[in-house]
């Protein structure tokens, strides 16, 4: 038998009576450190009626349970979507519950819920199954541009002019979840960039489809964000196509913006950045500090905004620029800021999973917390330099807790 907390183990038997009780005599909402799994994970994979677990999985999440605990080597959601029922797993997604977080063998949310028997399995794997498409003609024009098949985008406008502007209305817990989701409810264009991931490799034609689209008219909002899209995708990179694709786009008036150039150098990736550069793209202090650019960055950081300064400083850790990142703390940034890219974590979060100790050192010596949890996953620098297995990094936070406890 299960060694389980009192409130582990009545979320476990579905018990809402006893749960409320207590929750209401002080239990702590996320269990005990002997419980093999937190309580609103056990709801979840309760053997009891669905509806007996859909009540105490709401009245631990209205007592402020988190919804993103890994249980056993899988998430409440996971379990959710292997049993069911769909309110259930709708209302871990309002909580805050990642769908596109693996379990131990790798495995989504979505996967679980093909591999379950819940009774209404098929619409929880259509929930689960991201972007959300319900509209065949918006599937069909999506299928022709991952294919790369511009004719037969061409075909498909022609017939549903609509979906030039239309958006693909996703489930609308996804809307009240209450988290940054950057490919929510998308619009058409926003495929060519295949970020997020749909297909690979990112086919040439891809290019073809873009120009189909803007050409017949995407409104200014479309290129404007396709571009931060394009310029952040990592299959976009891999198959060469940033570049043509970033052409595409700016000769049909796509705008760039503060948030794509740095979003683009927090995933260090430089050359769209240096492109926009070349074309008259004006340098600014992130821009200088993600690209290691330390006269620039020396000269720019006196006129620069507080949000500027703290932007570089990020953008400098992410990409390993030891000086670039001192000449942003020497100009008064908080070293335990959490970061406008990344937003979830410190800069020391940054340095572990990069197992930059020469960072970690710097940091450490300027005065940074060893202690700030992260937004996502509660855990602190140490916490991710061990999930990740960052052998130098964690050996380093180690000895610095060490040496602040003592």
């Amino acid at each position: 038998m299960l060694d389980r907390s009192p409130l582990a183990a009545a979320a476990a038997r579905a018990d809402l009576a006893d749960v409320r009780r207590l929750l209401a005599a002080g239990a702590a909402v996320d269990g005990a450190s002997e419980d093999p799994a937190c309580p609103l994970w056990e709801a979840c994979a309760s053997t009891a009626p669905s509806d007996a677990r859909l009540a105490v999985a709401e009245a631990l999440l209205d007592a402020g349970a988190w919804a993103r605990d890994e249980g056993t080597g899988d998430t409440a959601l996971h379990q959710a979507a292997r049993r069911g029922p769909l309110a259930l797993v709708e209302r871990l997604i309002v909580a805050g519950a990642l769908e596109w977080v693996p379990d131990r063998d790798g495995r989504s949310a979505v996967e679980a819920a093909r591999a379950g028997a819940a009774s209404d399995r098929d619409a929880i794997i259509e929930l689960l199954d991201r972007p959300v498409i319900r509209d065949p003609a918006f599937r069909a024009a999506v299928a022709a541009i991952h294919a790369g098949d511009a004719a037969e985008l061409s075909r498909l406008l022609d017939r549903h002019p609509n979906l030039l502007h239309d958006r693909a209305v996703e489930p609308e817990c996804y809307r009240q979840a209450g988290r940054p989701q950057y490919f929510l409810d998308p619009k058409l264009l926003w495929f060519v960039a295949d970020n997020p991931t749909l297909v690979t490799p990112m086919p040439a034609g891809m290019i073809g489809c873009a120009s189909e689209i803007v050409r017949r008219g995407a409104s200014q909002a479309d290129p404007d964000y396709t571009l931060e899209l394009v310029m952040t995708s990592g299959p976009a990179a891999e198959a060469g196509l940033t570049a043509p694709l970033m052409a595409v786009l700016l000769e049909a008036g796509a705008r760039s913006t503060p948030r794509a150039v740095e979003m683009t150098l927090a995933h260090m990736l430089t050359e769209p950045v240096e492109a926009l550069l070349a074309a008259g793209e004006p340098m600014t202090a992130p821009i200088a500090a993600g690209l290691g650019r330390l006269v620039e960055l020396e000269a720019l950081l006196p006129a620069a905004t507080p949000a500027e300064r703290q932007a570089a400083f990020g953008l400098a850790v992410i990409n390993q620029g030891h000086a670039a990142a001192s000449l942003c703390l020497d100009a008064g940034v908080d070293v335990d800021g959490f970061l406008p890219v990344h937003s979830h974590s410190t800069a020391l979060h940054q340095a572990a999973i990069h197992d930059d100790t020469e960072m970690l050192r710097m940091l450490a010596d300027r005065g940074a917390r060893d202690d700030v949890a992260d937004t996502l996953w509660r855990a602190t620098a140490l916490g991710w330099a061990r999930h990740q297995d960052k052998p130098r990094a964690t050996a380093f936070l180690e000895r610095l807790a060490a040496e602040r406890r003592g």
